[in-house]
């Protein structure tokens, strides 16, 4: 699983860079998908330790369970003018977009690792 917290903690940190380039911005707000990639890809560096393992991952999937709780909301709303091309930020409301899918796969795949550990 700290693979996944990889893989996935790679993309956003990426995708933030991207964002505050392409946008053509100075908001640092961009920034907010790297700042979940760098706590997933830290977990994941963490869970390397098999002590430290379960710990690192329940942290990451609570981070990204939180960011979807605080992502989608927005997104929802934002998202509506974004599908119309009415949307006042449009690469904000595509890196949001990024960000909730990313999580809501990292999310998904936890809860696999954690069901298939479970069951043996």
């Amino acid at each position: 699983m700290q693979k996944s917290a990889y893989r996935y903690g790679i993309i956003l940190l990426l995708l933030g860079p991207f964002t505050y380039l392409v946008s053509g911005t100075s908001s640092l707000s961009a920034f907010i998908p790297s700042i979940f990639g760098l706590i997933l890809a830290l977990c994941g560096y963490i869970a390397n330790n098999e002590k430290l393992r379960p710990h690192a991952m329940h942290a990451a999937l609570t981070v990204a369970l939180v960011g979807i709780l605080g992502i989608v909301p927005m997104l929802l709303t934002d998202g509506i003018d974004f599908i119309k091309g009415d949307a006042e930020r449009p690469w904000a409301v595509f890196a949001s977009a990024i960000t909730s899918i990313a999580l809501i796969l990292f999310l998904i795949d936890g809860i696999k690792s954690f069901r298939s550990a479970r069951n043996g």
